[in-house]
C-alpha cells in the first residue's frame, strides 16, 4: 500500500461520509446514459466527468478508479489512475478552486472484449494539501449502440484519419467550461465521435509541394458521399475556401452569431431514427442539394475542400442525434472497408476507425 493511502485512510472514511452527507464534491456525468463503442479489439467508453466544488477548499483529484460491477454488485473488474506512481498526471487540470468547476475527460476509457460493463462505478478522490479529504462516487449504466443506418465510409479512399476521437483526439475533448463555449451555450459535444479525413496519395503523402495550394492536396475537389440514404435537413455551399497557414475566413463575432461557419460549406443529412450525418468543409459550389432532396448512400453531395474553421484540406464527418449543436454524437462504426496493416488490406465487413487509420471504401 502508499504510504500516503495508509496515513489517509481514517481521515478518508470520515471525509467519504461527510462529503455523502452534504455533497460538498459533485461529479456530473456526460452524456448521462454512455455509449458503449466497439473498438477494434476492445469497448470504449467516451465520457466527461463536470466536477463541481462547493467545498471551502482547493482541491486535487487524486485519484479515479473504475469498479466494473456485476448484476448482483459483485466486482468484476477494477482500474484505476492515482498517485501512486503518478498515473493521475494524465489529468491535466485536476486541481478545482473553491466554487468552480472543471472538466474531466475519462482516462479510464478501454475495456475487455468479453466484460459486462452494464454497470461501472466511478471513485474519485480529491486531496487537500497532503491529505485526501473528499470522495465522490457516481455509477453509470452504459449501453450498447448500434446505428440502424448502415453506414459507408464517405470517401472512397485512401484516407488517412487524421484526427479522430480517441484518447488524445481534439473531437474528444470539447472544452463545454470554455468562456466561448458558454457563451454560445453549448452543453453537449455534439463531435464526440467526429473524423477528420484526409486524401492521400499511395504513399500516404496528403499533398504535393509545400501544400500551400489547394490544388496540391490530393483530396481537394474529391467527390464527398452519403454514408447512408435520408433527407437533405441543411445544405450549404456558397461559402468561400481557406488556405493553408490561413485564419478562418470570418470574424469573432461572425461566429459569435453563426456557429455553424466553423463547419464552411456543410450537408446534414436525416437518416431516420435520431440518426443524423453531418459532412462539413466542403468545396465551395460543390454543393448542389437543397433542403428536402432524398438522396441514396454513395450519391455524391458535394466535394472536399477547406471551407470554414479548417486547417487542413479535409473531410469532417460525424454522426449525432439530433442536427446543429444541441445534439449528442453517436458511434458510427463503417461496413464494407479496407483498413491498411502493413502490406496488406485487411478487409473490414463491419468496424470502427480511428485515428492514425489508413482506409479505403471497397467499391460497390
Amino acid at each position: 500500500m502508499h504510504l500516503k493511502t495508509i496515513l489517509a485512510s481514517l481521515p478518508l472514511a470520515l471525509a467519504a461520509t461527510l462529503a455523502s452527507a452534504s455533497n460538498p464534491v459533485e461529479i456530473v456525468v456526460a452524456p448521462a446514459t454512455p455509449l458503449i463503442e466497439q473498438g477494434k479489439a476492445q469497448q470504449l467508453l467516451n465520457i466527461d466527468f463536470r466536477i463541481d466544488n462547493k467545498s471551502p477548499d482547493k482541491i486535487e483529484l487524486s485519484e479515479i478508479e473504475a469498479d466494473v460491477l456485476g448484476p448482483s454488485g459483485q466486482l468484476l473488474a477494477q482500474y484505476r489512475v492515482g498517485a501512486n506512481g503518478r498515473s493521475i498526471f494524465v489529468v491535466p487540470n485536476r486541481f478545482v478552486e473553491p466554487g468552480k468547476s472543471e472538466l474531466v475527460f475519462n482516462p479510464l476509457y478501454a475495456f475487455p472484449q468479453e466484460l459486462d460493463l452494464s454497470r461501472v462505478r466511478f471513485t474519485f478522490k480529491f486531496d487537500v494539501g497532503d491529505d485526501t479529504k473528499y470522495s465522490v462516487q457516481t455509477e453509470v449504466r452504459p449501453q450498447r449502440f448500434s446505428p440502424r443506418a448502415r453506414l459507408r465510409l464517405p470517401v472512397q479512399g485512401p484516407v488517412l484519419v487524421h484526427d479522430g476521437h480517441d484518447f488524445y483526439g481534439h473531437h474528444r475533448r470539447l472544452p463545454l467550461l470554455d468562456p466561448m463555449a458558454q457563451a454560445l451555450k453549448w452543453s453537449r459535444n455534439f463531435m464526440r465521435y467526429s473524423y477528420d479525413f484526409v486524401v492521400t496519395d499511395e504513399q500516404g503523402r496528403m499533398y504535393a509541394g509545400d501544400g500551400s495550394r489547394n490544388e496540391d492536396w490530393y483530396g481537394w475537389g474529391k467527390p464527398v458521399l452519403a454514408p447512408a440514404g435520408g433527407k437533405v435537413i441543411r445544405a450549404v455551399g456558397a461559402l468561400p475556401d481557406n488556405g493553408k497557414g490561413k485564419r478562418p475566413p470570418f470574424t469573432r463575432e461572425q461566429f459569435v452569431a453563426d456557429p455553424s461557419l466553423m463547419w464552411g460549406n456543410h450537408v446534414e443529412i436525416d437518416h431516420g431514427n435520431g440518426e443524423i450525418s453531418l459532412l462539413a468543409h466542403l468545396k465551395q459550389d460543390s454543393v448542389h442539394l437543397a433542403v428536402g432532396d432524398v438522396v441514396k448512400a454513395g450519391q455524391q453531395v458535394g466535394q472536399i475542400g477547406f471551407s470554414g474553421d479548417a486547417f487542413l484540406v479535409h473531410l469532417h464527418y460525424d454522426l449525432k442525434n439530433a442536427p446543429g449543436f444541441d445534439a449528442d454524437a453517436l458511434p458510427s462504426p463503417f461496413t464494407g472497408f479496407e483498413r491498411l496493416t502493413g502490406n496488406r488490406w485487411l478487409k473490414v465487413d463491419s468496424g470502427q476507425v480511428d485515428s492514425g487509420d489508413i482506409v479505403r471504401a471497397i467499391r460497390r
